[in-house]
């Protein structure tokens, strides 16, 4: 099964945190999808790391597609779901994996800084172009401020409970 990670999960210590079976297959590229970042509706506490194919048209959003255990497409978590896409590889393959998504987006806001620093390490790790950095860098700064940016990440790994993370 492959998973296409796009946001938080770029960061390589991230990722091996929730999912260290992970493999990695090949960067990939989203053509029509736009990473966003948005509370879930009827919050107002936070921003999430969204994927959005809405108004997308000519946008794409870049990340890496990893082989992961079947079992990941069982993981429930508050306020998200798992879509299917297809991706297009470095390596000239198309991959249809899963991720996570929300289920009902909200506005515009910005994660908190626990979360949000892994897009950045990520990107950077990754050797993402400058161009594609400075992209998700402009839709981060245009969303609404997090109310509580400073707050202290979860000591467990996240669950169905959206108020503990």
């Amino acid at each position: 099964m492959y998973y296409f990670a796009y946001c938080t999960w770029l960061s390589d210590a991230e990722l091996r945190k929730y999912v260290p079976e992970a493999k990695f297959v090949t960067k990939a590229k989203a053509h029509n999808w736009q990473i966003q970042f948005r509370a879930a509706s009827g919050r107002e506490d936070r921003g999430w790391c969204h994927l959005s194919n809405m108004n997308a048209w000519g946008f794409t959003t870049q990340g890496m597609v990893f082989e992961v255990n079947d079992d990941r497409t069982n993981d429930d978590f508050d306020d998200f779901g798992i879509i299917a896409i297809t991706v297009h590889g470095d390596d000239g393959k198309a991959y249809d994996c899963f991720t996570y998504d929300l289920l009902d987006p909200g506005k515009p806001m910005r994660p908190p800084t626990y979360y949000w620093r892994h897009v950045p390490e990520g990107l950077a790790e990754q050797n993402f172009p400058k161009e594609y950095v400075d992209i998700v860098m402009g839709i981060f700064n245009s969303a609404a401020p997090c109310p509580d940016a400073d707050r202290p990440a979860p000591s467990a790994a996240p669950g169905k409970d959206a108020s503990t993370r």
